[in-house]
């Protein structure tokens, strides 16, 4: 066996152990609470509104909200009417006339001799 599995009680024998330490998880425990609080009175109130309002048509159909952004796996495009694009449509942006842009590259410099002495020196290591 170890000696530790031996005499179990010889940290008590130690000159820097006074007495034993225990944690206080007050604070975690009261966080966890507040934030189930307010977990479960967001999931009750999804439930009324959903249920039980006069908004509950509004609130049980799956193409209101926010389409733009809703992903491929919560709803897919099969069977969805089309998206209303009348917002788009009063906008009107002014287009600038169209600039062709030409690239030129830079000109080649020489390069300096004491580079390619340097660079003799590292290949020949």
């Amino acid at each position: 066996m170890s000696v530790v599995l031996d005499d179990r009680n010889a940290y008590l024998k130690s000159p820097y152990f006074t007495k034993h330490e225990y944690g206080d998880f007050t604070p975690f425990y009261i966080a966890v609470t507040i934030c189930s609080v307010i977990g479960v009175s967001i999931f009750i109130l999804n439930i009324v509104l959903g249920c039980c309002s006069r908004y509950s048509g509004y609130w049980q159909d799956r193409h209101t909200g926010n389409r733009w952004i809703v992903s491929l796996w919560t709803a897919t495009p099969h069977q969805q009417p089309a998206l209303d694009y009348t917002e788009l449509q009063d906008i009107s942006i002014q287009q600038q006339p169209a600039s062709q842009v030409e690239y030129h590259p830079p000109s080649p410099q020489p390069v300096k001799q004491q580079y390619l002495e340097l660079k003799k020196r590292e290949s020949d290591i």
